[in-house]
């Protein structure tokens, strides 16, 4: 039998992502989210929710541009630190950490060096939702470690080995293996009578 276990903004698995800004005097800035998610095909759209209470929320909202920035389980410690440390109380919180950036190429918002994909957003729309904004991005240009670009001109996922995010305990995962194709794997039930 299920268990009813009230409401909750519940996904398994979330990516656990940084969003990359630039602070008021040009300094950057990058803060943890896990409620980030693609949401539009075309034009291509990425969401991240972020509390306005947020240096990143002010940021976003000045530059009308941001990045979404994918780690590495390996930096699950960095990534953490950046959740736990406001750049308002600490404009320093990459350096202080040796996470260097590089200027957006279509955008004004930095790309977090460290992080094997980097994607350019500027902001499309905003919704506001109650304790979150959910700040919608086009997706301008993504940056990705050349080793991590299969033949096809896709990602490899299990060489990107990305950091995840659960909401309902409050840990991160690393992802696990591929199980099948998508659009592929359900054509066995497609055909059946």
């Amino acid at each position: 039998m299920k268990k009813r276990l009230g409401p909750s903004p519940t996904i398994f698995p979330m990516p656990a992502v940084l969003v990359g800004t630039y602070n008021d005097d040009g300094t950057a800035n990058a803060m943890t989210a896990a409620w980030a998610a693609a949401c539009c095909h075309s034009p291509p759209c990425l969401g991240v929710a972020v509390r306005s209470t947020r240096l990143t929320f002010a940021n976003i909202q000045r530059q009308k541009a941001f990045t979404i920035n994918v780690p590495k389980t390996t930096l699950a410690v960095e990534v953490d630190y950046l959740g736990i440390v406001s750049g308002a109380r600490r404009p320093d919180k990459l350096e202080h950490i040796d996470m260097g950036t590089t200027s957006g190429a279509l955008v004004d918002a930095p790309l977090i060096d460290v992080c094997p994909v980097n994607v350019e957003c500027r902001l499309f729309k905003s919704l506001e939702l109650g304790t979150h904004t959910w700040f919608v991005g086009e997706v301008m240009e993504i940056h990705a470690n050349g080793e991590l670009v299969r033949e096809d001109g896709k990602i490899d996922v299990p060489s990107l080995d990305p950091l995840a995010y659960s909401t309902s305990v409050g840990e991160y995962w690393s992802m696990g293996e591929s199980i099948g194709g998508a659009y592929d794997i359900g054509k066995e039930l497609k055909q059946r009578k």
